[in-house]
Formats: C-alpha cells, structure tokens, sequence
C-alpha cells in the first residue's frame, strides 16, 4: 500500500487526558502499523495525554463541547475537518452523543462510520425518550457497531448486531518497580511499613460510588487496622467526597491525589485494588490492576469479561453485607506468576497488537 493509498481515520474522543477510552486508543495507536493507518483525532477536552497523541504523529481538532457551540455549528466544523483531510473513516467514541459526527461525515460521504459504545449507562440523562432518540439517530448514521462488552453494546444498539472489541492490555508498557522503588513512592505518600494499603482510581462521579468506600474506610478504622486508602481521579463530586472525609475524621487515613500519570506505579503499591461500582463498561484500570499482580475486589456489575482468570478478582454485591467486603480486604492473598497473568491476556484475547488489527479490518 502506498501513502497515497494510506488510510486515514478521524476518532472523535472526549478527552486526551487519563481515562479508560484514552489508554485504549493509545495502545491500539501504538501497535497500529503506520504504514497502512492514520489516525487523527476530534476531542472536547484538553489532558495531560496530549504530547503522546502528538508523539504519535497525529494531528488534533479541538472542539467545544456541542451544548456549548451547538449541533450545527458543530457539524460545520466536522464536515470542514474531513473535506481538508480527506478521511477514509470516522470512528466516533462518545457512543449515543455520536449523531452529529455521524450525520456530518455521512454528509461529508464518508462511507465508513463507526459508532463504538464504551459504556453501559447514561447518568446524565433523565429524559428517557431523549435518550432512546439519540440512540436511534446514532445507529441510524452508522455503518458499523461495535462495543466494549456485550452490556456496554446492548445499551446502546439494542438489539440491532454489534461487534465486540474488548479494551487491550499492552503488556510492554508495564514497568514493574523495584522494592526499593516502592519504598520511595511510601515514604512520598506517607505510608508507613506496616500500613495495609488500599487504592481506587475512578472520576468522582455516582457511577463509581466512592461513598461505599468510605464505609469500607470507616468501619476498617473502627476495626483499629492500619490502614492507607488511596483516592487517584477527579470529578464533579471530589469535594462532596473530601467533605465525607473530613466529617468522618479520616484524613489521617484516606488520601484523595487527584489525576496522577504514574498510575501503574500506584497499582503496584496497591495491598488491594477496589471498584464498586454501579456499572462498568469494561475497566481497563481492572486489567491493569492484574497486569500488576494486584488483587481486586470489585461489584457484581463489573463484567466478566475483563477478568483474566488468573485469580486476582474477587466480586461482590455492593447491596449485600459489608462485612464479606472487609473480609475480602484484610484476607491475604497468594502472589500470581508473571507467566500465568500474561497466558490470561492471550486466552481473553487483549494483546494489543492483535485488537490493533481486528479494528482496522473495520475500515477497509
């Protein structure tokens, strides 16, 4: 294939900052053959995931949010981004929001456009019929499907036929600390030796229920356990939760870091790695959490389909009693063999390379 036969794809994300849709396309990017692909990006948020996008050698389209500028304008502006560039394919990530990337580029005549759902819940939206409206348009304007999970599709689809393209786990990009090492990030976060380390990593929003974890936190606390919890991600409810902290007399205990990019560093600091969940996409903070040998225990709406049966992920019911949670916590678990967790990435078919291939088949 010559360049001038290249094919040049435009992905429209939300944010270049850390999060699940972001780490999946760069790890898809980064084992994409460039040679053959180009991906290009359309995103409404600025992050600090930015300079690898560039690194990359792709070109990004900043743009407002649509309530902000509104859907014609917004439009406008996507059919001038793919006459200049001359896409092959548009590949829109926001999932029932994509109707008017979708009916841009169909306008544009680009005749591969992908719709990928990345989850399976709308918090945002009360208005039901709206929602099952912007659903309907998107499908419409699509011309392929394709989701995360079989949940996170069924969502947003139906039941009209999806593809699954579970998240990758690049396996190469995972630097494991030395004792030594871990010992530095303890004493940078005051984590003293003998503490027994919680972490979460989420936005601060109702769907990640960071207010279950400080029940957990409050009755570890009653239990006299020493204990450090490790909050790792922002959002609209981050000072709702530093509020609960410090009216629960947890400060000494519970430590809200914001975003951090040494994530895989925390993971492996991590005693137990905890996500309860209301609902989940897929969590690719969960296969990196295994990647890293850390247990997990996570809710029952967590899907299976992330779990490497390699015996690092327990589940349990966010409704049910929260003493099996504190079991789970303070239970000592048996250290995993690199090999077996590395075998279960290649049985669940999340090798990087290869997910990087199956979702280019979608745009020939």
């Amino acid at each position: 294939m010559t360049k001038k036969s290249m094919k040049k794809i435009l992905h429209i994300i939300p944010t270049t900052d850390f999060g699940g849709i972001t780490t999946m396309i760069l790890d898809i990017w980064a084992n994409t053959n460039k040679s053959l692909y180009h991906f290009d990006f359309v995103v409404f948020n600025k992050g600090r995931s930015h300079d690898s996008f560039i690194e990359h050698g792709s070109q990004l389209f900043y743009q407002k949010f649509i309530t902000k500028q509104g859907p014609l304008a917004y439009m406008m502006k996507i059919y001038k981004i793919i006459k200049d560039n001359g896409y092959d394919a548009v590949h829109d990530h926001t999932g029932y929001r994509a109707i008017f990337t979708l009916l841009a580029a169909r306008l544009a005549g680009v005749k591969c456009r992908v719709l990928h759902s990345h989850t399976n819940v709308a918090e945002e939206w009360s208005n039901k019929y709206f929602l099952s409206f912007l659903k309907k348009m998107s499908v419409m304007n699509a011309t392929k499907l394709v989701a995360c999970s079989a949940h996170a599709g069924k969502f947003c689809f139906g039941e009209k036929p999806f593809d699954i393209l579970f998240n990758p786990m690049d396996i190469n990009k995972i630097k494991y600390l030395s004792q030594a090492e871990k010992k530095l990030l303890k004493k940078e976060l005051g984590i003293r030796d003998n503490d027994l380390v919680l972490g979460h990593i989420g936005r601060f929003v109702p769907v990640k229920n960071q207010q279950f974890l400080l029940k957990l936190a409050a009755r570890l606390k009653q239990k006299g356990i020493n204990y450090k919890f490790i909050f790792i991600g922002e959002g609209p409810l981050e000072e709702e939760i530093r509020l609960l902290v410090e009216r629960n007399q947890l400060q000494e205990s519970v430590k809200l870091l914001g975003q951090r990019a040494d994530i895989i560093n925390l993971l492996q600091l991590f005693d137990k790695f905890i996500l309860p969940s209301k609902y989940e996409g897929f969590g690719i903070v969960l296969l990196e959490a295994q990647v890293c040998g850390t247990p997990s225990i996570v809710s029952a709406t967590v899907p299976r389909a992330v779990d490497l049966n390699v015996g690092l992920i327990q589940y349990l019911d966010i409704n049910g009693n929260i003493e099996d949670w504190l079991h789970e916590i303070i239970k000592e678990n048996e250290p995993i063999e690199l090999s077996n967790i590395i075998n279960g990435i290649d049985n669940k078919g999340l090798n990087a390379e290869d997910i990087a291939q199956k979702m280019c088949t979608y745009y020939i």
